[in-house]
């Protein structure tokens, strides 16, 4: 189990690379990479609507993903080879979304859109982090805390007595 967390843990940290080498590029190098910015409005329009439809559709997919009943089975079933599969997948699709959105809000000149759909993608990824209390009650060794501790009521039952 502790070699599939820092594989996953390593492609965590790898999927947030890329974006940071394209804002420390763009940003703070100064690099003028704004090749898309005199397109046309339609192919802004039609591209920018792909990107918003793609990550509205693939953030929520990427945070359900172990909910699925085929995967839960899968994940319980197989557990180290399951989660490095599933967790693989969830990782790809939302870092490949995160690195998309940054590349296209730079090469768009840019455009806010893509800004801010990289930024929600990025608030998406601490939900994913592969810390082991998190894998391991994904895959079915140790049930997630939901125990909250029930109100004492020993002194209401002595009032009442009274």
């Amino acid at each position: 189990m502790r070699k599939v967390i820092k594989i996953l843990t390593a492609l965590f940290w790898t999927f947030l690379i890329g974006p940071a080498v394209i804002y420390v590029g763009c940003d703070i190098l100064e690099c003028d990479v704004s090749l898309l910015a005199d397109t046309g409005s339609q192919t802004k329009f039609v591209v920018s609507t792909v990107m918003i439809l793609l990550t509205l559709a693939l953030v929520p997919l990427a945070l359900r993903l172990f909910n699925f009943g085929s995967v839960k089975a899968d994940l319980l079933e197989r557990q180290d080879i399951a989660l490095l599969k599933w967790g693989k997948l969830r990782l790809f699709i939302l870092g490949e979304l995160l690195f998309a959105n940054t590349l296209l809000y730079y090469l768009f000149g840019f455009e806010p859109a893509y800004g801010y759909l990289a930024i929600v993608v990025l608030l998406t990824f601490p939900f994913v982090y592969p810390t082991e209390k998190r894998c391991m009650a994904e895959t079915g060794l140790a049930e997630p805390d939901m125990e909250q501790e029930a109100p004492d009521n020993t002194g209401k039952e002595e009032e009442e007595a009274e």
